[in-house]
């Protein structure tokens, strides 16, 4: 008996001399060329679907679809490879932070009561770590450090490097994972020098440490959800996604496009929990956007896309079962039948969100809807947890920590960003540098909290009287920058004196001591004085040291002492 794969061939066979009988020879025949012509658009036909069949490819992916014959493919996405995709991502992320970083990751060994080396990006690592190791029992005290110094730990050192330490600057930073409350392993990171190492660094890699704990669960429950290994392998995808740049929107439109992928919906709505706790705004919806409330919001209680923050769970149903609105009471019901299906987002344990996917037709959804559309849920809240913690570490890397200015470092990089944006639109920009008129008096007579004080106030009342989209930076100590965005020299020096004003007629009082503080300023012109930054700074600062010279408490514009 012929095989499929023989009969297949054979096929082929017939069509391919078809074709050449059509090329060569011709259709002298009428009958004969007829004859030809359907064998042809017959084995076109086959062709077609053999390719189809043979090479389906996954939404257009470019992934082979593996439920088609099945033994003629080898999976290679396996849990075992997906972990070790998870902490490649994991250790890139680390590189990312700093290029000093060196890191390697350690799991329990139940049998050998050890913690053994899984993955590095260096060979310094030891092989295997005894649990009584120093370091772990440090980490496991009262004092939950996990930051330690070479110079302070010199006897113990070796115990977690092959090499000698080559500077004593060294530092390590041992983070555990913990899977259902129990230290599972640890993310050991070294870095050449402790200055290198900062919070925010500690936060990251905290964070990455979660991810891990995350995809490790998460691959389990993979394999008992998703049969398709494709399918598999995308979800974990979201599941181990790091991605520093990554914008809110960002996140919203790559759920809404997986979320789409699998399964069938007549409305999606991603919303968030305001701080009221009372109301949800939505964030992005897809499908029919009948009934939408008018203001972008809607009340929890009495609502379809409420639910699942009114119960805290996941909610499966429909408006037979719940007798309730959509988003409010105002809208028309244009659809007699409404299955649902609603999911809550949690971020660090408190209800932040929910997606919820809306069905106007009889199809209900079933536990394997709600087993998915939760792991989807939980790669959600990895990404948004992600990005929220991401902002907050951001922020705190460009700002001031005392005023909430942008620091010294952020305003040139966003300074020079602007000359560029103003070289290209031909706009102008004016530099303002203010410093306040004898401060030292202020620290020397009243303390460094007065001076803290003083240089808060200062730096809200600049703040207040400039725009949005204008620059104001702490530059150091008590000396402030400003960059007026698409402003000529006239308009900033209204501005500039405004600010002197408002610091001389302000009553500064603390802890019922009331001061006098004036505040000078030095202004300079792109491109008038200048097209560098460089230059712009100086020449603002020459404006500033003139104005000092004068008795302070004014302006002064460098192109009039210059000229």
């Amino acid at each position: 008996m012929m095989n499929k794969y023989s009969t297949d061939t054979l096929i082929l066979f017939i069509f391919t001399i078809n074709v050449l009988s059509l090329v060569f020879l011709g259709d002298n025949s009428p009958i004969l060329g007829l004859f030809n012509k359907l064998i042809s658009i017959a084995g076109l036909s086959w062709l077609i679907n053999y390719y189809y069949k043979t090479l389906k490819f996954n939404n257009g992916s470019g992934n082979i679809d593996l439920n088609q014959d099945k033994d003629k493919y080898i999976i290679k996405d396996n849990p075992n490879s997906q972990f070790s995709d998870l902490i490649d991502a994991a250790f890139s992320l680390i590189k990312d932070i700093s290029h000093d970083f060196e890191a390697g990751i350690y799991f329990f060994q139940p049998d050998s009561k050890l913690l053994e080396l899984k993955s590095f990006t260096s060979e310094i690592f030891i092989d295997s770590l005894p649990l009584e190791n120093n370091f772990i029992e440090k980490l496991n005290g009262d004092n939950q450090q996990n930051l330690f110094y070479q110079k302070d730990n010199k006897e113990y050192w070796n115990s977690l490097f092959k090499e000698e330490p080559i500077k004593g600057s060294e530092c390590v930073i041992l983070q555990p994972i913990i899977i259902n409350e129990v230290i599972a392993g640890f993310i050991v990171v070294k870095s050449d020098h402790f200055s290198n190492v900062n919070e925010n660094n500690q936060k990251i890699i905290k964070h990455i440490a979660d991810i891990i704990t995350i995809g490790i669960l998460d691959l389990d429950i993979l394999e008992k959800t998703i049969n398709n290994k494709n399918d598999q392998n995308q979800i974990f995808d979201l599941l181990t996604d790091i991605n520093l740049s990554q914008s809110e929107s960002d996140i919203l439109n790559k759920f809404r496009n997986i979320i789409n992928y699998y399964f069938e919906y007549d409305c999606l709505t991603f919303s968030a929990i305001n701080k009221d706790g009372k109301n949800a705004v939505i964030k992005l919806i897809d499908g029919v956007k009948k009934n939408l409330p008018s203001e972008n919001s809607f009340n929890v209680n009495g609502t379809i896309n409420g639910l699942s923050y009114v119960k805290n769970d996941i909610v499966v149903g429909s408006n037979e079962q719940y007798n309730l609105f959509r988003f409010s009471p105002n809208e028309k019901n244009d659809f007699s039948q409404n299955n649902f299906l609603s999911v809550p987002l949690f971020l660090n344990e408190s209800l932040w969100g929910a997606i919820t996917i809306e069905r106007f037709t009889h199809n209900y959804y079933n536990n394997k809807d709600k087993d998915l559309l939760s792991l989807i849920a939980r790669a959600m809240q990895t990404s948004m947890s992600w990005f929220i913690e991401y902002q907050n570490i951001y922020e705190d890397a460009i700002r001031d920590g005392l005023t909430g200015l942008l620091n010294h470092k952020t305003f040139i990089d966003r300074a020079q960003e602007e000359i560029e944006r103003a070289r290209r639109f031909q706009h102008q920009l004016v530099f303002l540098i203010y410093d306040l008129d004898k401060f030292k008096r202020i620290n020397d007579t009243l303390g460094h909290p007065y001076g803290d004080y003083v240089i808060k106030t200062t730096a809200k009342i600049i703040k207040d009287n400039v725009r949005s989209i204008d620059l104001v930076a702490r530059y150091g100590g008590e000396e402030f920058t400003v960059v007026l965005v698409n402003t000529n020299k006239e308009a900033a020096t209204t501005v500039a004196k405004r600010i002197v004003q408002n610091i001389q007629d302000y009553n500064f009082s603390m802890n019922g001591e009331e001061v006098d503080m004036t505040i000078s300023c030095g202004l300079s012109e792109y491109p008038k004085d200048s097209d560098t930054l460089k230059d712009l700074i100086q020449f603002a600062d020459e404006g500033l040291y003139k104005t000092k010279e004068n008795g302070g408490n004014d302006v002064t514009i460098y192109s009039s002492i210059s000229g």
